[in-house]
């Protein structure tokens, strides 16, 4: 009996001690709650801060990813914009040169009664030495028709006609013949008449000159209107040199040309002159 008390008692001792350490352990939370916390923070900062730190570095690597990306369309867009604009410009370029070059024709033509439809070289075969210009039958243009630039400079004739464009031999072409004369200022002075014949690679030379006529370096050449092709005056080259032979019964000379097709921006196609076909 003894015994079994002896056990009750230890048992309830146990008890007791360990409702006691709870009572204490909640007094304890409840007094050093503030430390406790203070030193879970101390402990977990570094931590808690390294992670911020990575969060914010990859917030600001995506933020930077997504800057360059922007920027990049940006610049991709200022690009285009800014080569509209140049086209634009170079557009409205042309078209204050075509419009002068067509007041500076009409002013030197306005004597003439020429019809004049502005044309631009777009192709040129140097083998045949035929130019294409972006005129064609739906302007008005027919074969035969001359072309001239803006300062009565003939470059050749119309000889193939298409919708939109036609094609041009100008008068450097192997088979191209054109009547000229010398250009005189004295109207009392008999007229000194000969034919450029074209020798190929845009150059041109005068034959057909009489043997006994009076030529000159630097002399000019203009059509005399006897082919038919091309209307009087004009301008088709200067003379250079020339070679006579009291054997043949014509001179020749070399003859610098003052057509230059490579360099043409605008030329003209006369589409009311008479013409032979």
């Amino acid at each position: 009996m003894n015994v079994y008390v002896r056990k009750q008692n230890i048992f309830w001792q146990k008890v007791a001690a360990g409702i006691g350490v709870i009572c204490a352990l909640i007094l304890f939370l409840n007094l050093f709650n503030s430390q406790i916390r203070n030193s879970f923070y101390v402990v977990t900062a570094p931590l808690s801060n390294a992670l911020m730190r990575l969060g914010a570095n990859g917030s600001s690597t995506t933020s930077s990813l997504f800057n360059v990306a922007s920027l990049k369309n940006a610049n991709l867009i200022l690009q285009q914009q800014n080569q509209d604009l140049l086209n634009k410009v170079a557009s409205l370029q042309d078209s204050v040169k075509t419009n002068q070059a067509v007041a500076a024709a009409a002013d030197n033509t306005k004597n003439d009664g020429f019809v004049l439809v502005s044309t631009k070289p777009i192709g040129l075969d140097l083998q045949q030495d035929v130019a294409t210009i972006d005129k064609g039958s739906a302007d008005g243009v027919a074969i035969n028709m001359p072309v001239i630039s803006q300062e009565k400079i003939v470059y050749g004739k119309v000889t193939k006609v298409y919708s939109n464009f036609s094609e041009v031999q100008l008068i450097s072409a192997k088979t191209s013949v054109t009547d000229v004369k010398i250009q005189i200022d004295d109207p009392t002075a008999a007229a000194i008449n000969g034919a450029i014949k074209g020798s190929g690679g845009l150059g041109i030379y005068l034959d057909l000159v009489a043997a006994d006529a009076k030529i000159n370096q630097n002399d000019v050449l203009v059509t005399s209107g006897l082919d038919g092709i091309y209307p009087r005056d004009l301008l088709v080259g200067r003379i250079d040199s020339w070679n006579k032979n009291d054997v043949k019964p014509f001179q020749t000379a070399k003859v610098s040309s003052f057509s230059d097709i490579k360099n043409a921006e605008n030329l003209f196609v006369v589409v009311n002159y008479k013409r032979q076909k």
